[in-house]
């Protein structure tokens, strides 16, 4: 499922490059909200993975390991605004950025355009990690 729209989708290729997530816990993590909602079963679920069929066990693995790398990224956030790392008007941005990403998602985007919003993302990053000032 992921493989598709990782080919079609160049931003979220780019995007997806820089996260912590592999590509099979990416496609099992997609798999597991499209169909679930859908009412689809684990058994059909598991038919559906981009590398083949595998098993309930392989699959839920891997799905959990998505899901706790998720948890961690939250876990993450939370710490680094608990500790003042990460101020709100810094998560203003971020919001207003995904916003934007949101109203993209059907477009065709040039490489110019992927290079700005990666900048964006770094800027805030740097500003997080005191990178600039090091």
């Amino acid at each position: 499922m992921i493989e598709g729209l990782l080919e079609e989708d160049n931003l979220l290729s780019s995007i997806f490059v820089e996260s912590n997530l592999t590509k099979t816990q990416l496609d099992s993590l997609l798999l597991a909200f499209q169909y679930k909602i859908e009412g689809y079963s684990l058994e059909e679920i598991v038919k559906m993975r981009d590398s083949g069929p595998v098993s309930k066990g392989s699959y839920l693995r891997t799905l959990g390991q998505a899901q706790s790398n998720f948890r961690k990224s939250l876990y993450t956030l939370l710490l680094v605004v608990y500790l003042g790392i990460l101020d709100t008007s810094t998560i203003g941005e971020f919001v207003a950025l995904s916003d934007r990403l949101s109203s993209l998602k059907d477009m065709e985007i040039p490489e110019e355009t992927i290079s700005e919003i990666k900048s964006i993302i770094n800027e805030i990053s740097d500003r997080i990690t005191a990178d600039k000032v090091l």
